[in-house]
């Protein structure tokens, strides 16, 4: 990577200093007035490693900055879009994927899948592999929703311990009365 990039009226010979701060002074986004003020600084002479101080970044960042302006122009100031990496499922397989989760797994009655088992179904029919977190995310992209609650602790409390724990509620008109006053209490306003 040559460190020599030009200055002054070299760089961006078909662009001016005004323009470049009518540019600068126009842009509303912070990565793109960043790069444009860059560009304007070495549009004024000043070195590399002066601009890389003024800005507080990399000397590296700087320059890959500037030399972005010099082989694409004006259009560098922005980022160009990433595609990223291609999905491992397509388009076609998520929706073959929803119909074989709604159908349910074979050996459970109830129709509800693991994540093994969704995992599972991923790496025989699709001949994808996905960690169980990812496996997660792709069901709940998909739309699904964890149906079962998890094992209740040893040491919780049986249903007949809980309900025996409850206070009586007696379907007297006095206990109706007594809410109704709780309720309108918390829903006054608060005096100042």
């Amino acid at each position: 990577m040559p460190w020599n990039l030009a200055k002054g009226n070299a760089f961006l010979p078909d662009v001016s200093v005004k323009e470049l701060e009518k540019l600068y002074h126009n842009e509303k986004k912070t990565k793109p007035k960043q790069r444009l003020l860059c560009a304007l600084h070495r549009k004024e002479g000043a070195s590399m490693d002066e601009i890389a101080a003024m800005m507080r970044m990399s000397r590296a960042t700087v320059h890959n900055w500037l030399r972005r302006f010099e082989l694409r122009g004006l259009g560098a100031k922005d980022s160009i879009k990433q595609s990223g990496k291609p999905p491992l499922l397509s388009l076609k397989e998520r929706k073959r994927l929803i119909k074989d989760l709604e159908r349910g797994p074979l050996h459970n009655p109830d129709g509800l899948w693991t994540t093994k088992e969704v995992r599972k179904l991923l790496e025989t029919k699709y001949h994808v592999h996905f960690w169980p977190q990812h496996v997660w995310r792709i069901l709940t992209a998909l739309g699904f929703s964890l149906q079962k609650p998890r094992k209740r602790h040893y040491k919780s409390a049986s249903d007949e311990e809980i309900e025996a724990f409850k206070k009586p509620r007696g379907g007297s008109q006095d206990d109706t009365e007594g809410a109704a006053l709780l309720w309108a209490r918390r829903m006054k306003p608060h005096s100042v």
